[in-house]
């Protein structure tokens, strides 16, 4: 007995599974467009659930969608305006204190001069000074944190520099300085104050 119903068990999977026949109308596997298009149409076979013959279903192919108009944003940053020379000079003096009027300090050993090129970020040597020099105001440096004396130069002619690099003067030019720049002195035992 047990044998007949193992026998019986296997033979009904040979079988190919029997559907409703209405349901299989009722839930296709591609539906069709709602509206018929102008565009050509294709037929394609699809598979059947069952083992049943393919069926011939059509579908449309791809349509492109109207353009529409959307709004277009459009995002522009806030850009700051273009800082002119003498304030990214400003911009490396801290706690900066203007003397008004300028002060006479004493450089009692030879110091250099330094000038800030706006347009490259450097500070260049112009050459160094001795004696008596004008001093319009006190800072410390970004960069070092160093304090340091503001120093008015009129190029060739301050301090005894009446010959200074041919390269310092062409940079000073390229940065818009041809008769004057404000230059500065390091604060050291060898400049006194008055």
């Amino acid at each position: 007995m047990w044998f007949v119903c193992v026998l019986m068990a296997l033979a009904g999977c040979g079988q190919p599974l029997q559907l409703d026949a209405a349901q299989r109308t009722r839930t296709p596997l591609i539906t069709q467009p709602a509206a018929r298009t102008s565009t050509p149409e294709r037929t394609v076979a699809a598979v059947a659930p069952t083992y049943t013959p393919q069926a011939s279903i059509r579908e449309s192919s791809p349509t492109v969608a109207p353009a529409t108009s959307t709004p277009t944003v459009r995002i522009v940053p806030a850009t700051p305006a273009p800082q002119t020379n003498e304030e990214r000079w400003r911009a490396q003096q801290l706690d900066r204190q203007v003397f008004d009027p300028p002060q006479i300090y004493r450089v009692v050993r030879r110091t250099p001069l330094f000038w800030f090129d706006p347009t490259t970020g450097q500070i260049l040597e112009i050459g160094t000074v001795l004696g008596n020099i004008p001093v319009q105001a006190q800072f410390r440096l970004r960069a070092t944190g160093e304090a340091a004396l503001e120093v008015p130069y009129r190029i060739n002619n301050d301090f005894g520099l009446t010959a200074i690099s041919d390269a310092v003067r062409t940079r000073m030019e390229a940065a818009g300085y041809t008769v004057s720049v404000e230059a500065f002195v390091l604060e050291s035992d060898a400049v006194q104050a008055p």
